[in-house]
């Protein structure tokens, strides 16, 4: 930080000081600049983006060494097929037996599927039928939320995938 004096201005010590000097402190190196964005520093790669769905499963195989067998074990990941699910069975689910957390499991929502189920035989047990009740009511209604609505969050599967019908 540096000092300049805007001003000169005889100080007598002997008068009333009724004049100061102004004092300004300027920044000896200039501000840093604003941060940039990320999109303006990172550099992609033109054309596609590999992804890791793109990449070809490699089963297992056997790899010779100097005196022995190794064996390599390569994950291929199981998947269910490629099958988009229907709106109609989705929401019959969810009316019929959406206490159960069936609609939820077909669509691919495990976790939340089972969760439900587990609340309605669990929580209904000890609640004595209150918590099956209300998880029926509220399958219930995903279920009519599956029929009805063609958008947002209620026409997709877990993978992302649109539902049909």
């Amino acid at each position: 930080m540096t000092d300049t004096i805007e001003r000169l201005v005889d100080l007598d010590l002997d008068d009333d000081i009724r004049e100061r000097p102004v004092v300004t402190r300027r920044p000896m190196h200039p501000p840093p600049p604003p941060l940039l964005p990320l999109s303006a520093t990172v550099r992609y790669p033109l054309g596609r983006v590999p992804d890791l769905q793109d990449a070809v499963p490699v089963a297992r195989e056997t790899v010779r060494g100097p005196r022995t067998w190794r064996w390599r074990a390569v994950r291929v990941p199981w998947r269910w097929p490629q099958l988009t699910r229907s709106r109609v069975a989705a929401g019959l689910l969810g009316v019929f037996f959406g206490g159960l957390g069936l609609h939820r499991m077909y669509l691919g929502y495990w976790r939340r599927g089972l969760t439900m189920l587990a609340i309605t035989v669990v929580g209904g047990f000890f609640t004595l039928g209150l918590a099956a009740i209300v998880m029926g009511v509220w399958g219930f209604a995903e279920g009519l939320l599956y029929l009805s609505v063609r958008r947002g969050r209620f026409s997709r599967d877990a993978r992302g995938r649109p539902l049909r019908g």
